[in-house]
Formats: structure tokens, C-alpha cells, sequence
């Protein structure tokens, strides 16, 4: 059975988590939360970010363990881990998701349901719902100061890689899609079959 979402590791010190990295992504996506925020549009968006930015910084040696990132049948990209993170974040208040008006595009549809047929068991589903509308998180105020504390204490480098967020955000996703797909370790996985009845 499951027991929820497990609560979010979140440091101020020592190596950096998963979560802090996503903090960080958020902390320079927000172009450091003023004077306007922008946030990242979307888990695909989100996907293809983490991973350029963690090739750059050499973070598959560093943050153990890191994200898994997937091909998807459509020729997207995918990481079960990174989505996982997603939620607790948010259970912890330092991100908080805010709909948008648009619909949620095909590709980042697509890439959801692949995640739950592929990698999230069934009895765990109610906790990744796909949204409705296009969703992104930015940084609450908890977020904005454990993002802080965090940049203080990461190299210059470090530093200067994450400065790519913005820039990145920018891009058309299917651009991301093409810069980030050679760093892909694995192929798309195989569709289960569908219990009949």
C-alpha cells in the first residue's frame, strides 16, 4: 500500500539533492524571482532543462542518484525521477504550481501518460495526475530562501551554468527536444499490454 509522497529532502548544506537542483533550475528560471516571475512552463519543459543543465555541470557524478532520462515513443524525453520530485516540492511549499489558460500541449500529454503507464504503479497515480490546463511551479517565498542559502554555497561554475536556465526557458520545445536528446542514455520503453476486460 502506499503511504503518500514522501516528504522532500531539502538542504542549506552538504551535497546537493535532487531537490535542490530543481530549486536551483526554478531559483534562475524566475531570474531569481523579481522582479517578474516567470517559471518553468510544463514538465517537458522542465525535463529537457534538468538535463542539459546536469550534463553541463557534471551532475551524474555528483548527485547520487540522479535522474534517469527516457526517450518517449512520440521523440520525447521522460525522467520518472525528476516527475516524483515534482510533487513533494510542492507538498514541502516551495513550489507552487499556477494553471494557465492554455491547454496542455500534445507532447507534454503524451509524455505524462507514458510516465504512468510505464513507471508509476497503478495504486500510486492519484499523487500524478495530468493536468487539465498547462501548469507551472515557481518558487514560494520557502523556495526563493533555501534557493538563496543554496547559490551562496555553490562554485562560481556552478553558478554560471545555471545562468543558462533563462535562456533556455526561452526556447521553442522543440529545439530543447534537439539539444537534449544525444545526452538520452536510454531508449523509449516498451508499451505494456493492456489487460483485456
Amino acid at each position: 500500500m502506499s503511504g503518500g509522497l514522501p516528504q522532500a529532502t531539502i538542504t542549506a548544506q552538504g551535497p546537493m539533492t535532487r531537490g535542490d537542483f530543481l530549486m536551483m533550475l526554478y531559483w534562475f528560471a524566475d531570474t531569481r524571482a523579481v522582479p517578474d516571475v516567470v517559471g518553468i512552463r510544463g514538465l517537458a519543459r522542465a525535463t529537457r532543462i534538468a538535463l542539459l543543465i546536469a550534463e553541463e555541470l557534471g551532475s551524474r557524478r555528483e548527485i547520487d542518484p540522479f535522474f534517469t532520462f527516457h526517450r518517449t515513443p512520440a521523440g520525447g524525453i521522460a525522467s520518472p525521477g525528476l516527475w516524483t520530485e515534482i510533487p513533494p516540492l510542492r507538498a514541502y511549499e516551495v513550489l507552487r504550481p499556477i494553471p494557465a489558460d492554455d491547454p496542455v500541449p500534445p507532447e507534454e500529454a503524451s509524455e505524462r501518460s507514458f510516465l504512468l503507464e510505464q513507471f508509476i504503479p497503478e495504486h500510486e497515480r492519484v499523487h500524478y495526475p495530468v493536468p487539465r490546463q498547462l501548469e507551472r511551479d515557481v518558487l514560494t517565498n520557502k523556495g526563493t530562501f533555501f534557493s538563496a542559502k543554496r547559490e551562496d554555497q555553490m562554485l562560481q561554475r556552478w553558478i554560471e551554468i545555471f545562468k543558462a536556465v533563462p535562456s533556455l526557458n526561452e526556447l521553442p520545445l522543440a529545439e530543447l527536444t534537439a539539444r537534449a536528446l544525444p545526452f538520452v542514455r536510454e531508449s523509449a520503453a516498451k508499451p505494456r499490454p493492456v489487460a483485456a476486460g
